[in-house]
């Protein structure tokens, strides 16, 4: 339980916020829409969007998404990272069980792809690769980039054959763009990583830990040039 403080009016009072989800108990339209998390000051019913850690969970198909609201500066990033990934191994080995994939984002968007893609089956770090691919490419001649655009894999799109991607504008803070990619392109790079050894250790070190995200790659590329 919160107690929390109207940022309008000053009243205070308590809210209960969402912190842990399954696939059983997935409040997935409130998580779509932005109102999980959300109440209203009984006062004056301004609206507050409350931000706290979420955690979802599947036991079954082990998997750990953590959503992280905090504004954690990026150069501390990789050392939150390095101690989730750490925790997540000790509390495995404590329990003699399986290591989950274990994944960390921060923002909402995120936390969305993630569940969507682990749901439908997707290995999320060839997404974030065929996204740098995407990108290297100029997004189909759009001349977007990491630093001012964000790709979000589209998991309303319906056209079997294709795959869709949103193109989400950082500084506007909201979807400017859909992509289509051919189904084919991707399952091509699949087969293609699954049956060569070197490429899977390449995916390996793009994404050796719980941040599997396209940004901290090029991030992380762009480092080693220096």
């Amino acid at each position: 339980m919160l107690n929390l403080k109207c940022p309008k009016c000053g009243a205070g009072f308590d809210f209960e916020p969402v912190t842990q989800l399954t696939p059983q108990d997935f409040h997935e339209k409130e998580l779509v829409e932005g109102s999980l998390n959300c109440t209203r000051c009984p006062e004056c019913g301004a609206t507050l969007n409350v931000p706290v850690k979420v955690i979802y969970r599947d036991s079954v198909r082990p998997f750990f998404l953590c959503l992280d609201p905090a504004r954690i500066p990026e150069e501390r990033i990789p050392e939150v990272a390095a101690k989730f990934d750490e925790w997540a191994t000790t509390a495995a080995l404590e329990h003699q069980v399986q290591r989950s994939v274990v994944r960390l984002v921060f923002t909402r968007q995120d936390f969305i792809e993630k569940i969507y893609l682990h749901r439908l089956g997707y290995d999320d770090r060839v997404i974030e690769f065929a996204k740098y691919q995407l990108f290297n490419e100029g997004i189909q001649g759009g001349n977007y980039n990491f630093r001012e655009h964000h790709l979000l894999y589209d998991f309303g799109h319906q056209d079997q054959k294709t795959m869709g991607f949103i193109i989400f504008d950082k500084k506007l803070g909201r979807p400017i763009r859909i992509i289509s990619v051919p189904r084919q392109e991707y399952d091509a790079l699949v087969d293609e990583i699954r049956s060569n050894p070197e490429l899977m250790h390449e995916l390996d070190r793009c994404f050796p830990g719980c941040l599997v995200d396209v940004d901290m790659l090029f991030e992380k590329l762009l480092s080693q040039k220096e």
